[in-house]
């Protein structure tokens, strides 16, 4: 069974991922078309339901009016244990997004114009003329409608633990003083740990917690706060989740 679902999955992933190419290099203003038909409900929606058979269970942490103190523009953090993070995502997340990318993917043949034309928000840390630019990226494509998401942890755990958060979200949020809303995603290591191409069939759970809003200057000490704020309140989602859910992470 997990063979077969890898191969439905594999076929389906490249399907959406061709298609997607070809309307946003003909058309290079069907961004918005293009995150919410092919990367919300066409390719994430159904990547979720090959894996685990329905659509992600999503909950809330510490509000019983789901989106209802949820701000116009913001930063999505999330923890990054497995590639279908990024279709549990977009799945759950009500607005089209996209992912905060290194610069050098912008170099990349087709797949940096791709990114580029779909409101991708790269960031080169070392460059303080960039960095700026990264800013107004940010502001652009959040007025156009699109949120943006990241994985602040950099990498995809290997052991469930959620390490440390790098600070470039909570730089951009403080920069352009938009809050960062933060969730945890459950099932997805199960399903395609790091490291394997083979996916296991499991539940998805995807859980949301409150705003945070950004420190009104960006100093060293305001930001650490800010990072860690971010860090918690992850975590205590993901022990919510742990303690609560039957079924593997």
């Amino acid at each position: 069974m997990s063979l077969i679902t890898t191969l439905i999955g594999f076929v389906w992933s490249a399907f959406c991922c061709v298609f997607a190419l070809c309307v946003i290099l003909i058309n290079k203003n069907a961004a918005k078309w293009v995150l919410i038909k092919i990367g919300k409900r066409m390719w994430s929606k159904n990547m979720v339901r090959i894996v685990s058979g329905s659509a992600p269970k999503v909950t809330f942490h510490g509000t019983e009016k789901p989106y209802a103190d949820w701000p116009d523009q913001a930063i999505f953090i999330a923890n990054h244990s497995s590639l279908l993070d990024i279709n549990a995502s977009a799945s759950a997340i009500p607005q089209p997004i996209v992912y905060l990318s290194k610069d050098s993917i912008r170099r990349v043949p087709v797949l940096g114009l791709l990114n580029e034309r779909v409101g991708t928000v790269f960031i080169d840390r070392s460059n303080p003329a960039a960095a700026k630019q990264s800013v107004v990226q940010l502001r652009k494509t959040l007025q156009n409608g699109i949120s943006v998401i990241v994985y602040p942890e950099g990498t995809r755990t290997k052991d469930g633990r959620l390490q440390p958060f790098k600070k470039g979200a909570f730089h951009l949020a403080a920069n352009a003083q938009v809050p960062i809303i933060p969730l945890h995603i459950h099932g997805t290591r199960h399903a395609l740990p790091s490291g394997r191409i083979r996916i296991k069939r499991n539940p998805i759970h995807v859980r949301f917690g409150r705003p945070l809003l950004p420190p009104p200057v960006s100093n060293t000490k305001a930001l650490n706060e800010f990072v860690q704020q971010g860090f918690d309140s992850v975590q205590e989602m993901k022990e919510w989740h742990t303690s609560h859910l039957k079924t593997p992470d």
